[in-house]
């Protein structure tokens, strides 16, 4: 049996997903900031991003949600 989808495959346009990141997908602050009435997470970050605003250097602190990374990897397919 010849599978039709995979024939075509090629000449199929591909979806496109946008995702918003902040509070969606990952949740950040940076040195010296929080906002009122939010909880910092807990634990070290899974990765800081260090960038220069106004000439002062700024570190985030970025905190994927559970199971992003299944999620990403499912839609990914």
């Amino acid at each position: 049996m010849i599978n039709i989808i995979s024939l075509f495959k090629d000449f199929l346009p591909k979806k496109i997903l946008v995702l918003d990141l902040d509070e969606t997908l990952v949740h950040s602050h940076h040195d010296g900031f929080s906002r009122n009435g939010t909880v910092k997470p807990t634990g070290p970050p899974d990765f800081i991003i260090r960038v220069e605003i106004e000439k002062h250097p700024v570190r985030f602190f970025v905190y994927k949600r559970p199971h992003v990374d299944y999620f990403l990897e499912t839609v990914r397919k």
